[in-house]
């Protein structure tokens, strides 16, 4: 199904567990899979590893006596792909039971904010699987250090936090004369830039360049896919 054609606000039911006890056609339809595969489903089975947990709390609070709320979401459809929502959830009571209902507004992408928490994590998990091997095999087999430098540049402007050239380096995993000559590479083509610290003239710091942090943007946007 193709999701941008849905309607903009779906809803869902679930039951205190958080499982689906009745879901309208078209969130049904948004998710892709069918009536009889989506109702009785764990709604955490259906988003997004990293969302996961705060959507529980989120629900565990409301059933406590919080207040309803609302969560910017990904969930994950049946082709596999992560779609953004924001669903609504109020408690409400039928009889003896206790149901959370969802309205579910179907989102084209992520909110700013969503969106620099998604390719932190992202870029994240790439540095720590890379970092990883490292307990395996020798550092020198596969060593990519100007990759590694720009990876560990993106969390960190993410992160707020400055990065010179000294951490940079160590930051590759490469010997220091490797790593300069790599970041004279990416500076040589456009992807980080030098600025002088405006505190302490004799260090420098480095960012990466529009160009730089749009292809990263790009490339952690094309992993998540996968």
């Amino acid at each position: 199904m193709d999701r941008a054609g849905a309607r903009s606000l779906l809803s869902c039911l679930t039951d205190e567990q958080m499982r689906i006890v009745d879901a309208d056609d078209d969130y049904v339809a948004a998710l892709g899979f069918s009536r009889d595969q989506t109702i009785g489903r764990d709604v955490l089975e259906l988003t997004h590893p990293d969302d996961r947990e705060v959507n529980r709390q989120r629900a565990t609070a409301l059933q406590n006596g919080g207040e309803p709320f609302s969560i910017t979401k990904r969930y994950i459809g049946a082709d596999g792909r992560a779609f953004w929502v924001t669903n609504h959830i109020s408690l409400f009571h039928t009889g003896t039971n206790r149901r959370l209902m969802a309205t579910v507004e179907l989102l084209g992408g992520p909110p700013v904010e969503d969106e620099r928490r998604v390719m932190r994590q992202a870029a994240e998990r790439i540095l720590a699987k890379r970092r990883l091997r490292h307990q395996y095999f020798e550092g020198e087999m596969f060593g990519e250090p100007a990759f590694d430098l720009m990876l560990d540049l993106f969390v960190q402007e993410l992160a707020g936090r400055d990065t010179y050239t000294t951490s940079a380096a160590v930051a590759s995993g490469a010997p220091l004369t490797t790593a300069l000559r790599q970041i004279s590479m990416l500076v040589d083509r456009d992807l980080l830039q030098r600025e002088p610290d405006p505190v302490d003239r004799r260090r420098v710091l480095l960012r990466l360049t529009d160009t730089g942090t749009q292809r990263m943007r790009a490339y952690l946007n094309a992993a998540e896919k996968l």
